[in-house]
């Protein structure tokens, strides 16, 4: 089921809309959105749902750029573990091959695709839903997203060199540029995002803002008595579905040694190994939970390659397969 996206997607959207004099609750009850979900990676609303009300709230509030202002609020982090994916990486380049090849995990809506030139490289993206309502708002919203993400790595001076939209103009022309700092043409065959080959080749620091911030947001304000194996297992969750829930990566979101961290969780009785099979299984639960999450999702947000591996889990944790504990859990009979 293509139409899904992490309701992390939605992070700023109920601020924004009040401080332009609407109600967030009236809008998000229109498209059955319940707001207590928005922010939240893991869990998902209808790609569709997040269209609709992006154009409905930039008609009825007269803000044709509303997309590009919520986009403006969001941190690249709502992409939670494709953005840690991408800051583990060693250069731009790779990042964005990263972003590519795990873009299905933040939404299988989007389709991701770089195209490398002989001076410039072509960042794509694309929605996969043949009927999709207000669906330039929502390219504008992912296009907006793609420049944090680029300026997260590359320092927010960066600018392209042209952007195309496949849509056509929806807001002053002038909005645009000062968003995007560049050139931008409509009615275009694809929507790309073009900027310097050489940007591809810079290298991103091994210790990174981004990631370092996604550590304090876990641990900052909890309760000091809290276990120190609860923040891990929070990083765990954000890292799994891009495949990168290792001692090694965890141990460096936390500025930490990874025998550091070992000896931290043995001092509570606790295995990172351990700490990674009860992340899975309670992010199963919560997921199998949800109907309208398709269990190949579930394996995917799991971080396992092969569906075959979240029966066995299943059946190790539960003794029952996926379906079968899907049907427990919704009190479905089929």
């Amino acid at each position: 089921m293509a139409d899904l996206i992490s309701a992390s997607s939605l992070t700023r959207l109920p601020e924004l809309i009040s401080e332009l004099g609407g109600d967030p609750h009236e809008f998000c009850d229109r498209v059955c959105i319940d707001p207590a979900m928005i922010g939240t990676y893991d869990s998902f609303v209808p790609f569709s749902a997040l269209s609709t009300l992006l154009g409905q709230c930039a008609q009825e509030l007269g803000v044709p750029d509303f997309a590009l202002r919520l986009a403006s609020r969001q941190d690249p982090d709502i992409l939670g573990p494709v953005a840690i994916a991408a800051r583990s990486a060693e250069t731009i380049g790779d990042a964005l091959h990263d972003v590519a090849r795990y873009a299905h995990v933040y939404s299988p809506a989007l389709a991701v695709d770089l195209t490398i030139g002989d001076t410039d490289v072509s960042y794509g993206l694309d929605t996969v839903l043949h009927r999709l309502p207000y669906r330039s708002h929502v390219v504008e919203l992912a296009m907006g997203v793609t420049l944090q993400t680029f300026r997260m790595m590359a320092g927010p001076d960066f600018h392209p060199t042209h952007i195309s939209f496949q849509h056509p103009r929806i807001s002053e022309l002038h909005r645009y540029i000062e968003y995007f700092g560049c050139s931008v043409e409509f009615g275009s065959d694809r929507n790309l995002l073009t900027f310097p080959r050489g940007v591809m080749h810079r290298q991103l620091p091994r210790v990174d803002p981004l990631a370092y911030g996604v550590a304090v947001r876990f641990m900052a304000g909890r309760d000091p008595n809290v276990a120190f194996y609860d923040a891990v297992s929070a990083l765990i969750v954000r890292s799994l579905p891009a495949g990168v829930a290792t001692l090694k990566q965890v141990a460096t979101l936390m500025m930490l040694h990874p025998r550091t961290l070992q000896r931290r969780l043995a001092s509570e009785g606790r295995t990172f190994e351990s700490l990674v099979d009860d992340s899975r299984r309670e992010l199963a639960l919560s997921l199998l939970a949800n109907p309208n999450v398709p269990v190949s999702a579930v394996s995917r947000q799991l971080g396992y390659s092969e569906p075959s591996t979240l029966t066995r889990s299943c059946k190790r944790w539960f003794s029952t397969t996926p379906l079968a504990k899907r049907r427990e859990l919704t009190g479905r009979s089929s």
